[in-house]
């Protein structure tokens, strides 16, 4: 390819150690904003509840379905890496753009609905934990707005640099917040004082709807590809696998990391307490807090505070940032003719217009969710937790196929065991959303 973005950096550059290194540091950044986009709601709420109502019983299932599902995320990044292109532009090279229309049909709608209910629960925990007197949705459009200003005045590389400081806040005050629950651990494998034995139906509905999600839904995938693009286009150059691997793999093993802190969180500060736990996200993100405040003090209180808060703010950020990339790639790919040669790699830096009135667009749509669908929010929320379970298993397909398919070179394509694991994910994950569907509608 002609184009100078699509030039990779190779590990056999004859550079002297600080080059290597400085290339190294200057590729990561889309694990990093993997990151901050996971640690969500999934790690803030479902993750401390588990731990709530069984310690530190389903930890080892949480961090194992977190294993397996590392292909699926992988294969994003490594796509990047190898072709420069999209997930998305290789649903299209491989499957056609029926494919990429029946994706854009299904998840565009999905991202308005996660973007409104990161921002409701963001501001329900900020406003709690600061004082704010606003209420919940204008508080939450004020969010929205202050990320789509942050977005807007300094693209993909302010995004990254925010990203890396919430991060860096969320996991000091994380760990402090689970080394002041630690003494309080039961760390049984299975403790007695769980609300339901492992083998049961309470136990299995509990753990279906806590391993579906984790670490995040798997559109993440597609984001963390145009986020390679992203870094790339602002370097100059492609990172290559070694670096993209690297750097992916700082970003999902820390999400798992913090996914097991908020477990630990929730068996040693609420598992036994024998107090009735709030339905809601921003009802039980806040009794967190205090639980904290009458267990350990007033001032371990506002570090779960900052830690909770943090960890929404940071996925509120990378959302407003990461759908509208996959909106543009949608339509973008679909606009393309099939035999254009320019790589998207070529394309990213002009898309900022168009980035703008995707990101436009779905602020829009959330904030007329939260200000006019109130009342059917929960069933906005199901259709987005029912909508992942489905797509799940089809997406981690999808990238299978696309990773070893013809746009990508046979000496690129991921190793036999690799392949194998990616297998089993895609098996696991389709029995999960069989179990979730199970679940929800016939049990």
């Amino acid at each position: 390819m002609s184009d100078h973005h699509s030039k990779p950096y190779t590990s056999s550059d004859a550079a002297p150690p600080a080059a290597r290194r400085s290339r190294y540091l200057a590729a990561i950044g889309p694990g990093f904003l993997f990151a901050g986009a996971a640690i969500g709601t999934s790690h803030v709420v479902q993750a401390t509840r588990a731990g709530a109502d069984y310690g530190t019983g389903l930890l080892a299932f949480i961090l194992l379905a977190i294993l397996i599902k590392y292909p699926c995320f992988y294969f994003g990044p490594l796509y990047a890496s190898k072709t420069g292109n999209s997930l998305v532009e290789g649903y299209r090279q491989t499957f056609g753009k029926a494919v990429v229309a029946l994706f854009g049909l299904v998840q565009i709608p999905v991202f308005a609905i996660i973007v409104a209910a990161i921002a409701i629960t963001t501001a329900g925990v900020g406003g709690n934990l600061l004082g704010i007197p606003l209420s919940a949705p204008t508080f939450a459009t004020v969010l929205i707005a202050a990320c789509c200003v942050i977005i807007y005045v300094g693209g993909y590389a302010i995004v990254d640099a925010v990203n890396k400081l919430f991060i860096a806040i969320l996991s000091v005050t994380t760990i402090i917040a689970t080394a002041l629950a630690l003494p309080n651990v039961d760390w049984s494998f299975y403790p007695s004082t769980a609300v339901s034995p492992l083998l049961s139906h309470t136990t299995f509905v509990t753990l279906v709807a806590v391993l579906g999600f984790m670490p995040s839904g798997l559109s993440l995938s597609i984001v963390n590809s145009l986020w390679s693009l992203a870094r790339n286009d602002t370097n100059g150059a492609r990172a290559d696998s070694r670096q993209e691997k690297t750097d992916f793999d700082i970003g999902y093993i820390g999400s798992a990391l913090i996914a097991a802190c908020f477990v630990i969180m929730g068996a040693g500060v609420l598992h036994s307490q024998n107090i009735n736990l709030a339905t809601g996200s921003v009802g039980f993100a806040n009794q967190v807090v205090d639980l904290y405040v009458a267990t350990l003090g007033p001032w371990s209180g506002f570090v779960v505070g900052i830690s909770i808060f943090t960890v929404l703010l940071t996925t509120l950020l990378t959302v407003l940032d990461g759908f509208p990339r996959v909106v543009v790639a949608v339509f973008e790919s679909l606009a393309r003719d099939r035999s254009g040669q320019q790589s998207e790699q070529a394309r990213v830096g002009q898309r900022q217009g168009e980035l703008y009135m995707a990101m436009a667009a779905l602020s829009v749509l959330a904030v007329l969710i939260l200000y006019f669908l109130m009342s059917n929010f929960w069933l906005f929320i199901n259709f987005a937790m029912i909508t992942s379970a489905v797509i799940s298993p089809l997406l981690a397909a999808l990238n299978h196929f696309t990773i070893n398919g013809a746009s990508v070179a046979p000496e690129d394509r991921p190793s036999a065991w690799l392949n194998a694991w990616s297998a089993l994910a895609i098996i696991t994950l389709a029995v999960l959303s069989l179990c979730y569907l199970y679940v929800r509608f016939l049990s």
